[in-house]
Parts: structure tokens; C-alpha cells; sequence
């Protein structure tokens, strides 16, 4: 918008109403101007009728004069309204600047109510302002949750921060335990607890695998296991296949009875799903399942190696029994089952869950799945 323009006239006008003992609030309220043109004005008048430096006053001095004039008497008018007075505290008198701050200048009511404008800024500023890590924690905050939710509550401090880490959030554990507490977020804990098997001692078979828990690729060495989980007056019974290269479930299955066709089918899942991988090593421990000669068969009918724990060593099998503590705390424990297709929904959720989205320790917080396809691409 360009600025109004004004003719000689107008403006010797104002001077001249001015002169006539106008106070210069008066006079840019009479003629709708701004207290900078009057002066400006003012001085131009000045300078054309010649008024000397020497004489009565110099146009700076009464300029000057007149400016501390004008302030004097907005202070005056700002005491007259302000909602404190100049012994109040500087809460007091920062709202009554706000009160007034649109019809005078910071400047004026500071100095009126005799308070620093330093200290006016500065409080201004603490309450216009969030700090870089209030920005952080609101920004966090919300992705904290849904991580988690999507989780369906199992993730705790350390996945949460690593699923931080990668969406480029580089958040440490104790924040984001913070946040977690004061949101409310709390892994679930079990409902109840299965009871622990006692080891049978059973014909000793040898133990190829030596706790060697770390394999160099995929396919090399395949753990296994049972379990079992209560489901309305009886037991059903969970079968599981795991690569140990990179902890993937390669299948599990579920059945009302446990004896070796649980076993076996289980396995012919994993076996297809790997394109019937050669020199393949099977691990679990002594149990009848596994030891029976038709099991036994079965293995060297596909050509797979056996190794097995010493009986009572639940620490041959610890990848296993690790997995199915995980699975137990984080999805089984959770429900109460009336049917065995009740337990097969959460069982099947929890192993994508598992290879597709739970960042492991052991694989530098990948999943299994991506540790498995960056390994492919090497």
C-alpha cells in the first residue's frame, strides 16, 4: 500500500494548530497523524521562517522539550489507568502492561510502572517459548504410544528406543522410560503361570550343537521344542522350528496330544518352506517325541543330522526355552482359552509379530526377518 501523500498546506496547517497551544496528543488525534510526520513537519516549518539557532529556542531543544512533554503526560495517563501501581510486584505489572500495551509504547509503560524492559522481555519470552526438549517430549511422546499399542504392550524401554532410534528419533532408555510413566504404558504382566516340566532322563543321544547357539548362515542348524498351555480343563501342546542363525520361527504347530506326528508335521512345514535345505541339523532335547524311531526315521528318511541336550540341561536348548518364555509372558499369559483355536489366533499372531517386527539384542536389534534379508544381500 503506498503512503499517503500530504500537501504543503495540510501540514502547515497541523503546525500552525500546533502553535496555537495544542498539546501533540491533541493534535494527531485531530488531525488522524503520526507523532514522527508532526515533528518531521514541524521542523520543515521551522527552517523556512528561519528560526535562527541562536534565538529564543532551537528546534532541536523544543522538539526535545516537547517529545519528554508528550511522555511525561502518557505516563501520568498510565498511572491514571494501570491496573497496579509502581510498588507492585512484577507479576502485577506485567499484566497491566498487556492491559495496556496497545494504546502506549513498551517504553512508556515500563518506565511508568518502574519496571525494567529487560525483565519484561525476558518474562515474555519464558512465556512464549517451549525449550528444544518440551518440543521433544511432545513430539515423542505420541510415537512412544503407538509403538507400544502397536505392540499390543509388549515392548518395554529398550525395543521402544531402538524403533525410535530407527525412524531417526536417538532417544536414551531412562527418557523413554520417563515418558512411558508418565503416560501411563506398562508392559502387561502374565495373568498366571504354566507349571515348569521336570526333566525325564532318557537314553543318552548325542549332543552335536555344544551350546554353539551362533551359526555363520541360514539353514545350518534348526532348534526345536514343545510346551504346553492350559486351555479350558485341558493342556494343549505348542511345536516350534527356529533357525539359529537368525532366530526366525520357521513354524510352529499346536495339537491336543504330544507325541512325535506333532513333531514331524511341524517340522515338514519348516522343511517346505525352506526348499528341503541339505546338510540341515536338527537340535531339541531327549524328549519321547524326538527320540522315538519313528522321529528318528523320519530324520534320516530327509537326510537331517540329530543332536540332543543332556537330559536335565535345559541350557543345551536356551534359545528355545528364551523363545517360548517370550511368548508365554508376552501373549499367552495374557488370555484365558476355552478352545485350542483360541490359543492358535494369539500363537499365530505373536510368531509375525516375533520374526517380522521385535528387534532382537542378538541381531543388533534387528528382526529376524531384516537380519535374514540384509544377510542376503551381502
Amino acid at each position: 500500500m503506498s503512503p499517503k501523500i500530504y500537501t504543503q498546506e495540510f501540514k502547515d496547517a497541523v503546525v500552525k494548530y500546533y502553535e496555537r497551544n495544542h498539546t501533540i496528543q491533541e493534535t494527531k488525534e485531530h488531525f488522524k497523524v503520526s507523532e514522527s510526520s508532526l515533528f518531521a513537519w514541524k521542523k520543515e516549518y521551522d527552517e523556512s521562517h528561519h528560526l535562527s539557532v541562536g534565538g529564543q529556542r532551537t528546534t532541536s531543544n523544543y522538539m526535545q522539550k516537547q517529545r519528554h512533554l508528550l511522555k511525561t503526560e502518557q505516563m501520568l495517563e498510565v498511572l491514571r489507568s494501570a491496573s497496579c501501581g509502581v510498588n507492585s510486584s512484577i507479576d502485577e505489572k506485567m499484566r497491566a502492561i498487556d492491559e495496556l500495551e496497545g494504546k502506549y509504547s513498551v517504553r512508556v509503560l515500563c518506565e511508568a510502572l518502574n519496571l525494567p524492559r529487560g525483565t519484561y522481555y525476558n518474562r515474555k519470552r519464558r512465556e512464549n517459548t517451549i525449550t528444544s526438549y518440551e518440543i521433544s517430549d511432545a513430539e515423542i511422546k505420541p510415537l512412544i504410544e503407538k509403538i507400544f499399542m502397536d505392540s499390543k504392550k509388549r515392548f518395554g524401554r529398550k525395543p521402544i528406543r531402538h524403533k525410535l532410534s530407527e525412524i531417526g528419533y536417538q532417544v536414551s532408555e531412562k527418557r523413554v522410560c520417563r515418558l512411558m510413566q508418565e503416560m501411563g504404558l506398562e508392559v502387561e504382566k502374565p495373568q498366571f503361570y504354566a507349571e515348569h516340566k521336570k526333566p525325564i532322563p532318557r537314553l543318552y543321544l548325542r549332543n552335536y550343537l555344544y551350546r554353539n547357539f551362533d551359526q555363520p548362515a541360514p539353514n545350518l542348524v534348526w532348534i526345536t521344542d514343545i510346551t504346553y498351555v492350559k486351555v479350558a480343563e485341558s493342556f494343549c501342546y505348542i511345536c516350534v522350528y527356529i533357525d539359529l542363525f537368525s532366530r526366525m520361527v520357521l513354524s510352529y504347530g499346536i495339537s491336543d496330544t504330544i507325541d512325535s506326528t506333532l513333531a514331524m508335521k511341524t517340522f515338514d512345514g519348516a522343511f517346505q518352506k525352506r526348499g528341503s535345505p541339505k546338510e540341515l541339523m536338527v537340535h531339541s532335547d531327549q524328549g519321547a517325541q524326538y527320540t522315538s524311531h519313528i522321529f528318528r526315521s523320519y530324520m534320516k528318511k530327509k537326510k537331517v543330522r540329530q543332536s540332543f541336550s543332556t537330559p536335565g540341561t535345559p541350557y543345551d536348548n536356551s534359545v528355545c526355552e528364551s523363545f517360548f518364555h517370550v511368548l508365554k509372558n508376552e501373549a499367552i499369559y495374557r488370555y484365558l482359552y476355552q478352545t485350542p483355536l483360541e490359543l492358535e489366533a494369539v500363537v499365530k499372531e505373536y510368531i509375525h509379530f516375533f520374526n517380522e517386527e521385535r528387534p532382537h539384542r542378538k541381531l543388533d536389534m534387528k528382526t529376524p526377518l531384516q537380519f535374514e534379508t540384509e544377510s542376503e544381500n551381502i
